[in-house]
C-alpha cells in the first residue's frame, strides 16, 4: 500500500498572491496522488498540475492565508500569505499613490472622452474610499510630489494636474501629448511618459522639455525613478515580449530587460529593487529583480494587475487591478 507518512510542504512559489494567481507549492514524500486535494484558507483550490514534487494550484476567490495538501493516506500544510481587497468600484489605468500619512491615491479613469463624477478617490488606511477630484477626464498617472501635493495626468488632454490635499486644484502643465506616468526625481523635477513616444521633463516651474522618444505603447507609459534618478519606464505595444527601459540623467535610453508580456505599474521598494507587474514564461503576477543584472522572479502571484505602490515603512504593499485596491501585509 502507497503512504506519505513523511509528506510535508517545502515551499509555495511564490509565498504571496492574490485571490486568482497561480502558485506552485512544492513538496517531499507524495508517494500517492489519490484523493488529492489543496485547501487555501480552507477553501478547495483548482489544481492545475501535479507531480511526484509539486502541485500547481489556483487561489480561490473567499480564501485566507494557509495551504493544506491532503491525499487518502495523509496531508500536510505550508504557509502561504495572501492580499485582501481594500476597495471596489475603480478604474485604475496606472499605480496608485502615496502621501506621506498613507493615504492611498486611486483614479476612476473611465472610458475615453467619459466625464465622471470624480475621477480621483482616497482610501484611508483603514480601507475607507471617499471621492477627492472631480473635473478631470480621463485621469491616468499618478504621483506625491515633494511639495505634498497630488498630481494627476489626464491623457484626454495631455495635460497634468496638481491638488492640495484639500483639494485645492489647478493645471500644472499642458500640450504632453496623451499624458500618462508620472514620477519625481530628487530635484522636484516631474517626468511625464506620453504615450506616443516622448518622455517629458517638467521643471519645478513647469517648464517641459522632451528627454527621449521611445516605442509608443498602445495604453500607457508607467514610469518610476530610482535612487540615482535612473527612470525607469514599462509601456505595453503590441509585441509578444516589451521592456522595460532605464533612462540615465543624460536621457539616453537603454534596454534594462525584455522579455516580459504586457509589463505595466512598476516601483521600487524601499531598499531599491526594481518590481514590474507583468506575464513572464506564461506566469502573472509581481515581479521582482533582488539584484541588478539578474533575472526577474515571481514575488506574487495574481491575475493581470494594473500597477502596485509601496508604503514607505516596506511592510505593506498596495495593488491595483481594472476595478479593486488590495493591501498586501508583508
Amino acid at each position: 500500500m502507497l503512504y506519505c507518512r513523511a509528506m510535508k510542504v517545502t515551499k509555495c512559489r511564490p509565498a504571496v498572491a492574490l485571490p486568482g494567481g497561480v502558485i506552485r507549492i512544492e513538496l517531499e514524500g507524495l508517494e500517492s496522488l489519490d484523493g488529492l486535494v489543496v485547501t487555501i484558507g480552507g477553501v478547495e483550490a483548482e489544481m492545475i498540475g501535479a507531480a511526484s514534487d509539486f502541485v500547481t494550484v489556483r487561489v480561490p476567490l473567499a480564501a485566507a492565508d494557509g495551504v493544506v495538501v491532503r491525499t487518502a493516506v495523509g496531508q500536510a500544510e505550508g504557509s502561504l500569505r495572501l492580499g485582501r481587497s481594500v476597495a471596489e468600484d475603480l478604474h485604475p489605468v496606472s499605480s496608485p499613490a502615496l502621501d506621506a500619512a498613507g493615504t492611498v491615491y486611486v483614479t476612476y479613469s473611465g472610458t475615453r472622452g467619459e466625464s465622471v463624477p470624480f475621477g480621483v478617490v482616497v482610501v484611508d488606511p483603514e480601507g475607507n474610499k471617499q471621492p477627492f477630484l472631480g473635473d478631470i477626464t480621463n485621469p491616468t498617472g499618478l504621483a506625491v510630489g515633494p511639495d505634498g501635493m497630488i498630481y494627476v495626468s489626464s491623457r484626454h488632454s495631455g495635460t497634468v494636474y496638481r491638488s492640495t490635499p484639500d483639494k485645492r486644484m489647478d493645471k500644472f502643465v499642458e500640450g504632453l501629448g496623451i499624458a500618462t506616468g508620472l514620477a519625481f526625481d530628487s530635484k522636484g523635477n516631474l517626468w511625464v511618459g506620453d504615450r506616443s513616444g516622448s518622455i517629458f521633463r517638467i521643471t519645478p516651474a513647469g517648464e517641459p522639455s522632451v528627454v527621449c522618444d521611445l516605442e509608443p505603447s498602445v495604453s500607457a507609459f508607467h514610469l518610476a525613478m530610482d535612487r540615482e534618478d535612473n527612470l525607469f519606464v514599462a509601456g505595453p505595444t503590441l509585441a509578444s515580449q516589451d521592456c522595460v527601459y532605464r533612462i540615465g540623467r543624460d536621457g539616453k535610453a537603454t534596454v534594462y530587460f525584455k522579455g516580459f508580456g504586457r509589463p505595466q505599474g512598476l516601483a521600487f521598494d524601499p531598499e531599491g529593487r526594481l518590481h514590474v507587474v507583468a506575464s513572464y514564461r506564461g506566469r502573472k503576477g509581481v515581479y521582482w529583480f533582488p539584484e541588478a543584472g539578474r533575472d526577474p522572479e515571481l514575488r506574487l502571484a495574481a491575475p493581470m494587475l494594473v500597477g502596485l505602490a509601496w508604503h514607505s515603512s516596506g511592510k505593506i504593499l498596495y495593488l491595483v487591478d481594472g476595478s479593486r485596491l488590495y493591501r498586501v501585509d508583508l
